[in-house]
């Protein structure tokens, strides 16, 4: 069952102004249009949220290029006949709202919530089967999304959740970390200046483990402020070298990809029982590319002989993604109202209505940290 939105929660007769897209491809895709339906509570533990700010993440660019599309479009199809009879009612077809990461103020809520008020003010990451956050609303389940933290601003807080979640799981998830276990172990992180690569830096000084990041030298001085001294330049020549002259590491945490930085040439640096965790995974590449079946097919390939290869070697191979995760960002809440957890925020702000612009900025390689996006006057 559906849980449609009262006409006192609805813009205009159930309408809202949203980014669109309507087929893939670069920025000129984008459509503004203020007739757009508004979300459809699809279960009884959804909320529907009044969207106060987001944030530009890659995946938003490669998504709006049809990164995905295949696997993301049959997974919804197999959720929408299992939850909901064979209605296809949020079925991600054209137009598609792109954005992931938002703060904003819950309008309404479904039957069975529990754990939030209709005016509570809460942060968090849309699952990819969901249409986005470009828009005045959307929608996201009780289990998926955390009050705001109190000591940051809206547009702050849309910049954390995607890249806190990502880094959450693969240190903690995927590669097992915790208070117990990691303290005075040695980590690697590949890309320490990016979205990811600086909160995962922090995440790891919390958890007490020694930390070499490899980054740009233009990262240096913000990541040693961050609480990581030991940094590496991955732009010159023999930085390989360097690190293998450092003592071994029992986790190395891939930011960027195997194009840079693959298995076999990074795992040598590994203790013996390390684990090596990317977040960068083929999957999505290969349905794209291939069909569903082969698609799947050249991945699990690729996962048996990556992990063959670390067994063989005595270290380990993961793939690490997240999933929306109030309970995480919760833990990450904490963080940040302690002062434990900082994100990098590009100096240059964007309005709801310069959304395009905002995505070109990080297309483009001119910013400097997340690009943030706050709806005001929309």
């Amino acid at each position: 069952m559906a849980y449609r939105i009262p006409s006192t929660a609805t813009s205009s007769a159930g309408r809202m102004k949203a980014w669109i897209i309507y087929y893939y491809g670069d920025n000129k895709q984008f459509n503004l249009s203020d007739s757009v339906q508004m979300p459809i509570l699809n279960s009884p533990k959804d909320v529907l949220i009044e969207v106060s700010a987001s944030s530009v993440n890659p995946i938003d660019i490669r998504r709006r290029e049809g990164y995905g599309a295949k696997l993301i479009g049959t997974y919804q199809s197999a959720k929408n006949v299992l939850q909901m009879g064979g209605n296809e009612l949020e079925k991600l077809d054209f137009p598609i709202i792109l954005g992931r990461d938002f703060c904003g103020k819950i309008i309404r809520k479904g039957p069975k919530v529990t754990k939030f008020n209709v005016g509570d003010k809460v942060y968090g990451a849309l699952n990819v089967t969901r249409h986005g956050s470009f828009a005045q609303y959307c929608a996201a389940g009780e289990d998926e999304i955390c009050l705001k933290p109190a000591n940051i601003s809206d547009g702050e807080a849309a910049a954390y959740p995607l890249v806190s979640l990502t880094s959450w799981y693969a240190i903690r998830k995927f590669s097992g970390y915790n208070e117990e276990n990691a303290f005075g172990r040695r980590a690697l992180i590949l890309g320490a200046g990016g979205g990811v690569g600086h909160v995962a830096t922090q995440l790891l000084n919390n958890l007490g483990m020694e930390t070499t990041a490899l980054c740009s030298e233009r990262s240096f001085d913000y990541i040693r402020q961050l609480g990581v001294a030991d940094t590496v330049d991955y732009k010159q020549k023999d930085w390989l070298s360097e690190l293998s002259r450092k003592p071994k590491y029992d986790l190395i945490f891939d930011t960027v990809g195997p194009r840079s930085y693959s298995f076999e040439l990074m795992s040598p640096l590994l203790n013996k029982g390390g684990t090596f965790v990317t977040i960068v995974s083929p999957i999505f590449r290969n349905v794209d590319q291939y069909g569903l079946i082969p698609g799947f097919a050249r991945t699990t390939y690729t996962a048996v002989k990556q992990t063959y290869y670390g067994l063989s070697n005595g270290v380990n191979y993961r793939w690490a993604v997240y999933r929306a995760d109030g309970n995480v960002l919760n833990e990450v809440k904490n963080l940040i109202e302690q002062n434990k957890l900082k994100i990098n925020l590009d100096q240059q702000k964007f309005s709801f209505q310069q959304i395009p612009e905002a995505i070109s900025r990080i297309e483009n390689g001119s910013a400097n940290g997340k690009v943030v996006i706050e709806y005001l006057n929309k």
